[in-house]
């Protein structure tokens, strides 16, 4: 584990939680009991932060026999994390439900990993945006205005009228971009400061960005059906804990309604459909699986879909980022230019 903030702050990163959750893993796996485990763990750890960190997380597997209150009571693992620790342990498949979560925030890394990636350059881009912008506006454009009085020729008003309009092209989008990179800033600063969850609530609430929230919390509601279900636990149990894994309050007072549904005498499917909570495709398979009593098994499927889907969905979202803001810069710039290059093309053809 590297080196974090470790209080209820600040979350610590994908890479990590993966990294404690297959260290977890391998101890179970290999018939270590887990107060051992994670005293060879604590041993293990180089960091100070860190040491101190799994050091409590231990004392309090010692103290309780679960992991499920020791991660809880340490206030930096997700919420997500948590409670499917605890479903984990109320199963008897703790080791497969760490080894889920192991690869599903190695997943997570690796998608914000991208995204860090892809939006460096737009910000960039912003950044050069401003730069060039203010430079043509303050600097270029007064010297063309200067070069046409010293000239002596008199700008045609449809001339001047061009200048005029490239000249608040620039200044309009000098103030969208400079708007656009203290947003940015402020973004920035609102993670570090470990309030990165109020980013997220708020950018799933955007028109594009709804159904990606949607797709995350129907991976994760069928994930805990199928690790619950298949661990011999009744539906009514699964739905029951189901709400504590979804962080969407629309997700959450879905799942709520479908369990009042069913204890009102629905079948699961009806109850599935009538919550809107997957596709028609998706209700068709899990219609199905629950006749044939496979249901634990489509469950699984579902999840990897949507889990895909989602990861799909924010590679297409951020490809589109980098080419529309290098068209948008290109369209500026060329307008601003066009405006003072019209008129002077115009005033060396009459002096020709």
């Amino acid at each position: 584990m590297g080196k974090s903030e470790y209080n209820s702050r600040h979350m610590l990163p994908a890479d990590e939680i993966a990294t404690f959750c297959s260290q977890i893993s391998l101890v179970l796996q290999a018939g270590i009991p887990l107060y051992d485990g994670m005293e060879t763990l604590v041993e293990s750890c180089k960091d100070k932060k860190a040491k101190a960190a799994m050091k409590k997380i231990a004392d309090d597997v010692v103290e309780t026999g679960m992991l499920y209150n020791a991660v809880k009571n340490a206030g930096f693992f997700p919420t997500y994390m948590v409670n499917m620790i605890h479903i984990g342990e109320e199963t008897g498949t703790l080791d497969e439900v760490l080894v889920s979560l192991s690869m599903y925030y190695e997943r997570e890394a690796r998608i914000k990993k991208s995204i860090k990636s892809a939006i460096s350059y737009p910000i960039l881009l912003i950044v050069m945006m401003v730069t060039v912008i203010a430079v043509l506006v303050t600097k270029i454009m007064p010297i063309f205005e200067k070069v046409f009085a010293n000239m002596g020729v008199q700008v045609s008003k449809s001339g001047q009228s061009i200048m005029n309009a490239g000249l608040m092209v620039g200044n309009i989008a000098f103030v969208i971009t400079a708007v656009l990179l203290v947003l940015v800033i402020v973004v920035y600063l609102i993670n570090v400061l470990g309030y990165g969850h109020i980013i997220k609530a708020v950018s799933f609430k955007i028109p594009g960005l709804k159904g990606l929230s949607k797709k995350m919390s129907a991976s994760r509601f069928s994930a805990v059906l199928s690790m619950m279900i298949s661990s011999g636990y009744s539906l009514e149990k699964a739905l029951e804990l189901a709400p504590g894994i979804v962080t969407d309050k629309v997700a959450r007072e879905k799942i709520e309604k479908c369990d009042k549904l069913l204890k009102e005498g629905k079948t699961f499917p009806e109850a599935l459909e009538s919550i809107n909570m997957f596709d028609g495709m998706q209700n068709r398979m899990i219609s199905v699986g629950f006749k044939a009593g496979q249901l634990d098994s489509v469950m699984g499927k579902m999840t990897k879909i949507y889990e895909e889907e989602v990861e799909e969905t924010i590679e297409r979202l951020l490809s589109y980022i980098e080419p529309t803001l290098v068209a948008i810069l290109s369209m500026i710039i060329g307008g601003i230019l066009i405006s003072v290059m019209l008129p002077l093309t115009s005033i060396m053809s009459s002096i020709g």
